[in-house]
């Protein structure tokens, strides 16, 4: 890093007669911290932060055109209370006294009728959820604080918490010599730009990328070689990949005896199964030649790297998939050095208000996705709560609190989501926009965008890591952040005396008080970065055993084989709906919040899904024009692109999540299809995760 390139963000400030703070954008989940420029209370422009190491001053097209947030005419700008039917869009402005009086008096009336388990707080990674937290879960009593990783990757993570001890990895591509990625689209959902750089970087000193996947996606165009397996097959796969590593001893001996407890028990049960590429070939599609060799190359290859992310875990046997494609980094000695996929250490961020031991509540009933069934779930399933609120199973929900996410949209099923939400006592929606799941609900508050609020939290890099987001510009309306709308609640509850904070910074410096960096020196710098450390499986893992788990305790423990097992996905092709759906991101788009930015819906308006050539003779569907995709749940019309690199007998609907809004605002309401009424509720058995692929559906022009 140049002194000039770091004295850029100053000259750029001086010739635009703005003041640069220092922030990060998050607009998806990997807040990359950023340089923002304000003049006359606007954003005139941003660049990524060049002294961090997450994006070296780079910027996606979603950040970039992320600023619009602060002017956007269709953003919430008053605490609203529903006065006609849910989802008849029928609210009166209130003020904020009189929406935390009516949210506070509920919460009581709730907990003394039902208990507080009753109440569910539901989010998507905001860090300053730990507010929401503190209130609900320590004093409260409610055990159940989640958030969205059910419709994320949820079997990644239970892989990575019942193998390592971890939550899920960092990916040290730059140092890597062969990354085989699993249902891992790195270039099309361009999320961790320090990741993607360092691919590319990779690749073009010489390392081999192998994508897995059902799709030609634009991270496959960039592959050495695509395996377009068939879907839900991934576990197979790399279960044949480990029966050949194991039997022709080219795995790493050293490190699965010493470091790893479970390898000759994995051993045998490799060959009990008969999990031996010849049988994997009809379940794949994958040859057992390419099998065999695949193994032998990744074997051969340190440094290397297996990965994966959410594709593989989308069906219903996705719970053993993440294990069995972490088996091929454990066999071959490939964790956590260089080159591998990497167990981060975390930052020593603190809470940022402490409530003493002698006044947090205790819950009278375990959390729900244990009280379902799902002591493994490293989150909500749920797909699930919806039995909870309308059948009381496990026990009866009353109350929602859902803050920036959306599952009307986000959840399959979502003719069963809206009856979840219709049969809710109260639900109370924290959003920036009046979302489909604001539309559902009795309460709608206003909650201020990442420019307009402070957020201190864990970084998404490969080291320890502090950053920092705070105030930019001036609040939309009359929004406010979640730190002040936890505080005005907890007031009106009789507890604001473990809210006593006036402005940010007192509670930042609290948060802060274990990280060697001032408040005053983060809000300079933006970010705090600890050294990279490696070799954590010899200092000893945080799983049951101090190893890595091939033989895995936990699910032992659970009832579950400690072994990953291939089982065969739930909903198959028939004759009547011959095809599989699947679902795959866009670059320009991040989830449910991109599509009200007309920036970026001037690139990429509305999806589409993608169909083989094959298929599309078969059905009479044209390139570019509209069909109708129907399912045994219901019907959706959408834009077809006709393709050669999809899976015959699979359909993509790119970012199937996002589009087709009824809500959200003038430029993202009826932009593109909808593709979650398609689908029935399926859940892993196992995790607990939206199963978005087991979905059978078929095609015809419309």
């Amino acid at each position: 890093m140049t002194t000039q390139t770091k004295d850029l963000g100053r000259k750029l400030a001086q010739i635009k007669g703005a003041k640069v703070i220092k922030s990060f954008c998050y607009t998806c989940p990997w807040q990359c911290p950023t340089e923002v420029f304000v003049r006359g209370g606007k954003v005139v422009y941003q660049k990524g932060n060049p002294e961090s190491p997450n994006n070296i001053g780079a910027r996606c097209a979603k950040g970039m055109a992320s600023y619009h947030v602060t002017t956007d005419p269709d953003r919430i700008k008053y605490p609203m209370r529903r006065t006609g039917p849910k989802g008849s869009g029928q609210f009166e402005r209130i003020s904020w006294d009189e929406a935390f009086t009516v949210i506070a008096n509920k919460l009581v009336e709730i907990k003394e009728k039902h208990g507080p388990e009753a109440v569910v707080y539901t989010c998507h990674h905001d860090p300053n959820t730990v507010f929401a937290h503190m209130l609900l879960r320590d004093l409260y009593g409610t055990p159940n604080c989640y958030a969205h990783t059910s419709g994320c990757e949820q079997d990644r993570r239970m892989a990575c918490l019942a193998m390592f001890g971890h939550v899920f990895p960092m990916h040290d591509f730059a140092n890597s010599r062969y990354v085989m990625l699993w249902g891992m689209n790195m270039f099309g959902a361009n999320q961790g730009l320090w990741e993607s750089r360092a691919l590319m970087e990779a690749k073009q000193k010489g390392c081999k990328l192998v994508v897995m996947d059902p799709t030609f996606t634009e991270t496959a165009a960039k592959a050495d070689e695509w395996i377009p397996l068939n879907p839900g097959s991934d576990t197979a796969l790399a279960l044949a990949m480990c029966r050949v590593i194991v039997d022709e001893n080219l795995y790493d001996s050293e490190f699965v005896t010493t470091l790893c407890t479970g390898f000759d028990g994995f051993r045998g049960h490799l060959r009990e199964k008969g999990y031996t590429p010849e049988w994997a070939e009809p379940i794949t599609g994958v040859t057992a030649e390419t099998i065999t060799r695949l193994a032998r190359e990744f074997a051969a290859a340190k440094p290397a790297m297996a990965a994966l992310f959410k594709g593989p875990g989308y069906y219903t046997n996705g719970g053993d998939a993440g294990r069995a494609i972490y088996m091929l980094d454990v066999l071959t000695g490939n964790v956590d050095n260089p080159g591998n996929i990497h167990l981060k250490d975390w930052a020593p961020l603190g809470p940022p208000i402490e409530i003493p031991e002698e006044a947090k509540a205790k819950p009278g009933k375990p959390p729900l996705h244990q009280a379902m069934g799902y002591p493994l779930a490293p989150d909500l399933p749920n797909a699930r709560l919806p039995e909870a609120v309308l059948d009381g199973n496990p026990y009866p929900v009353k109350a929602l609190f859902v803050q920036s996410t959306n599952p009307v949209m986000s959840d399959p099923n979502t003719k069963r989501v809206i009856e979840m939400f219709r049969g809710l006592e109260f639900a109370v929606t924290i959003e920036l926009y009046m979302s489909e799941t604001a539309l559902e609900s009795d309460i709608v508050l206003p909650e201020t965008s990442f420019y307009e609020q402070a957020e201190i939290r864990q970084g998404m890099w490969l080291g320890p890591q502090v950053i920092l987001c705070q105030p930019a510009v001036e609040r939309v309306g009359e929004a406010k952040p979640l730190y002040e709308i936890i505080q005005g609640i907890a007031g009106k509850m009789g507890l604001g005396e473990h809210f006593v904070y006036e402005k940010w910074e007192d509670w930042g410096e609290i948060a802060l008080k274990d990280v060697p960096i001032s408040l005053d020196d983060l809000k300079e710098k933006g970010f705090w970065a600890g050294e990279v450390v490696y070799g954590r499986p010899a200092k000893g893992m945080p799983t049951p055993s101090g190893k890595i788990e091939i033989h895995s305790q936990a699910f032992a423990d659970a009832g579950f084989d400690p072994y990953p097992v291939f089982v065969e996905r739930t909903v198959k092709p028939d004759d009547e709906y011959p095809l599989q759906l699947t679902h795959s991101k866009l670059s320009m788009h991040c989830n449910i919040v991109t599509q009200n930015n007309p920036l970026l819906m001037e690139i990429v308006g509305e999806n589409w899904v993608e169909i083989n050539t094959v298929d599309a003779a078969r059905f009479g569907i044209r390139d570019d024009e509209y069909v109708v995709l129907e399912s045994p749940q219901d019907n959706i019309t959408i834009r077809a692109k006709v393709v050669e690199g999809i899976v015959p007998g699979v359909v993509s609907v790119r970012h199937g999540h996002g589009f087709g809004h009824w809500a959200m605002g003038e430029v993202a309401k009826d932009k593109g299809a909808h593709s979650n009424v398609l689908m029935e509720t399926h859940v892993g058995p196992i995790s607990g995760a939206n199963c978005y692929n087991e979905c059978k559906v078929r095609v015809r022009p419309a």
